[in-house]
């Protein structure tokens, strides 16, 4: 008869061979006795999870996705590019943007002051929240557009009057209204 020491290294060796190959198909070797055999095979393994396919989370946009293709071109056009480090924010409302954790884009001339800017954050059902105090702060609905965008006040920026429009619980910005035609979300 086999020791039990010999027994429960034979079970372990068991449970070591199940969990090396993940199924319950092969038995370890056994014993003169053949007691390990026993032992393992009565305990059933369990059967593998189902793995669920989870699809990755969809991308939202970036500062290289937001527009269309054209006005991409114009900005390379006009020399401007992507500045990616520590750009320089558009005034307060960009700034508040910015701190809710907007998608931030700032294209520059170099050796120049020519910038574009356009934000965009997902404000879910506080959009009509963000539109009151803009327009507690003197933003107006472009009626000249047509859009539904709203205009910052003239005193906003000493060469800059931005606007902001929201779509679907998304809330756009641009350093100047044509600007937020050129979003692909906004076509």
């Amino acid at each position: 008869m086999a020791s039990r020491t010999e027994i429960l290294a034979a079970i372990a060796a068991g449970a070591l061979a199940l969990v090396l190959t993940g199924c319950g198909a092969s038995a370890p070797e056994t014993s003169a006795s053949g007691a390990a055999a026993e032992t393992v095979a009565s305990v059933e393994p369990s059967a593998p999870a189902a793995e669920t396919p989870v699809d990755p989370p969809a991308a939202g946009p970036s500062c290289d996705t937001v527009f269309t293709d054209a006005e991409y071109t114009r900005l390379a056009e006009d020399g401007l590019s992507l500045k990616e480090e520590d750009p320089y924010l558009l005034g307060p409302v960009m700034e508040r943007m910015a701190d809710e954790g907007a998608l931030i884009c700032v294209w520059t001339k170099p050796n120049s002051d020519v910038s574009v800017w356009y934000a965009r954050l997902e404000v879910g059902d506080q959009g009509q929240a963000w539109l009151d105090e803009l327009q507690a702060e003197g933003w107006l609905e472009d009626t000249h557009q047509g859009d539904g965008s709203y205009q910052a006040p003239a005193d906003y920026d000493a060469n800059y009057q931005p606007s902001v429009m929201l779509q679907s619980g998304v809330l756009h910005f641009g350093s100047y209204n044509p600007i937020l035609r050129e979003v692909l979300e906004l076509q």
